[in-house]
């Protein structure tokens, strides 16, 4: 357990900070503002001077009711411990995140994790209707925005709102079967690292030598400097059949392990889950975050406990750590004593799939007619004109010019699902497929990591993830799928839904020119109190 002086600041801040192993407890809240074992599991963790010092608070898992983690933080921090607040898009839009995000700052919360979150289950009068204004990276952008005060027009003059240094982090899903969804996994935890992720916190998984290999890989790609924590989570075999059956999205559960929990007690679980923190340790990991159904914070500090008498002793168990799935996809090749060999190349496809006539046409009127120099873009650009449109500019529709292009929006729907938002990335997505369609979350900047260990979505399990058609069609194009690390997004703006795409790429207003590219970063090794690189610039994004 790590010693920072709780009393100065933000104590998981500066555990990390000064490089202390940390152990973290995920608390499930309920659907009940009565959360009685939360309280109990805070209020023992308040009383033991060696014990859990921050609780991570989930937000509506799931995708079902339950209490807010902002409520509960106020609780957590009464008791002199310390919240991580998660904050994920699926129930509110960016208007109702920022007002979360104020909220947290007024009580003093600093710790937020951004995830995308679940897609939604049965609530009050039926399913919930799914929002996902903001993926993952983008709550980190407005994290950021916020950091540093966030302009805004208030009447005839301009405000900004109260600076806050929030310490944001994010999650990451290591354990994916194919390589398709394991490199998106990666390349968008790069793309949140540009965005503002000070921490990291990995999915739930079963696979030690995926775990290590993700640490080798943020130390190649350069964001080695960055806290990982690796999640240990204490399944039952119930629990381990639902993730399997995919009512517990994006975690993958071998039937070699579920056999194995159907066998075992309690103690053995446990025994387990101090066997990986022993090696999260002794691995470089900044620290462990240990979850499970029904625990208390004696069986947390069990396993921190015993994960401090087996130390290095984990390395001679590796069959109790490594549960791959038949045709796994490693980053790496297989080195000795179970692991892999981080210093090798990656192993990715060297073969590269044949793109499709709709990726063919596409991108061949996008280089001869719509990119910047293009005729179509010269002639077209010089003849739209724009009006305002609640603060913003927008393509005049329903005049001549903008008329002749209404029949790309056909095209477009007919080829690639179109939703007609307006503001198309299509471009950017290699013609796989439109993500305001196709994707549940209608994400713009990357996958989620809830996908089905053969690829296919976490909501619509006989169709695939449009993620993995995006990295596939991105290949056989002959483009570099590592753009997905590079390369922002910026949110959607509603102001240009149901208007003409292609007349608002050549009028200049959609997201084209927003998008912001990341910069290389550098390898540094350590981080300051204040979550920062020591010795170099964090990595950015620049427009």
């Amino acid at each position: 357990m790590a010693k920072a002086d709780g009393k100065a600041g933000n104590w998981f801040r500066l555990a990390l900070g000064h490089q202390e192993f940390v152990c973290t407890a995920e608390l499930v809240l309920g659907r009940d503002h009565d959360a009685l074992e939360a309280e109990e599991f805070v209020r023992a963790a308040s009383q033991d001077a060696d014990g859990i010092k921050v609780i991570s608070l989930t937000d509506l898992p799931g995708g079902n009711p339950a209490l807010s983690p902002d409520s509960f933080a106020s609780y957590v921090m009464e008791h002199r411990l310390t919240p991580i607040a998660h904050l994920s898009g699926k129930d509110g839009n960016r208007s109702a995140l920022e007002a979360r995000l104020h909220g947290l700052a007024r009580m003093g919360a600093e710790n937020v994790l951004a995830l995308t979150g679940d897609a939604q289950k049965e609530a009050f009068g039926g399913k919930g209707k799914p929002v996902h204004d903001l993926d993952s990276v983008l709550i980190l952008r407005l994290v950021e925005e916020l950091r540093g005060g966030l302009e805004y027009s208030a009447g005839p003059r301009s405000a900004r709102t109260t600076p806050f240094d929030f310490f944001a982090g994010a999650v990451v899903n290591p354990f994916k079967v194919r390589e398709s969804d394991l490199m998106m996994q990666l390349y968008k935890l790069r793309l949140k690292v540009a965005a503002g992720a000070q921490y990291v916190i990995t999915q739930i998984g079963f696979d030690l030598r995926k775990l290590q290999e993700l640490k080798r890989y943020m130390e190649r790609e350069g964001i080695g400097h960055i806290p990982v924590l690796a999640n240990v989570y204490v399944p039952t075999a119930k629990i381990a059949r639902m993730m399997q059956a995919g009512e517990l999205a994006g975690c993958i559960v071998t039937d070699e392990f579920v056999k194995r929990l159907e066998g075992e007690k309690k103690p053995q679980r446990l025994e387990r889950a101090a066997l990986m923190v022993a090696a999260a340790k002794d691995l470089g990991f900044a620290g462990a975050h240990i979850g499970g159904f029904g625990l208390v914070h004696n069986d947390f500090m069990t396993i921190v406990e015993r994960a401090e008498t087996i130390g290095n002793g984990w390395r001679g168990r590796m069959d109790e750590l490594v549960f791959a799935s038949p045709g796994d996809f490693y980053l790496f090749r297989e080195a000795a004593g179970g692991l892999s060999d981080g210093a090798a190349e990656y192993q990715t496809a060297r073969a590269k799939p044949r793109p499709s006539v709709v990726q063919r046409l596409s991108a061949a009127v996008h280089e001869h007619f719509i990119k910047d120099g293009s005729a179509g873009a010269r002639f077209f650009g010089s003849r739209l004109r724009t009006e305002d449109h609640g603060g913003a500019r927008r393509c005049i529709a329903n005049n001549f010019w903008s008329g002749l292009l209404a029949p790309s929006g056909l095209y477009r729907k007919a080829a690639l699902g179109c939703a007609d938002c307006g503001d198309c990335v299509q471009d950017h997505l290699s013609y796989a497929g439109c993500s305001m369609r196709w994707c549940y979350k209608e994400l713009r900047n990357g996958p989620c990591g809830g996908s089905r260990a053969n690829g296919n979505c976490e909501v619509h399990q006989d169709f695939p993830c449009v993620w993995n058609l995006v990295y596939e069609g991105t290949l056989a194009l002959d483009d570099d799928p590592e753009k997905f690390a590079h390369v922002l997004v910026p949110p959607r703006d509603w102001r240009l839904d149901r208007t003409n795409a292609l007349a608002n790429r050549f009028a200049g207003v959609d997201n084209y020119r927003k998008r912001v590219r990341r910069e290389g970063s550098e390898k540094v090794e350590s981080m300051n109190s204040k979550g920062v690189a020591a010795g170099a610039a964090a990595p950015s994004l620049r427009r």
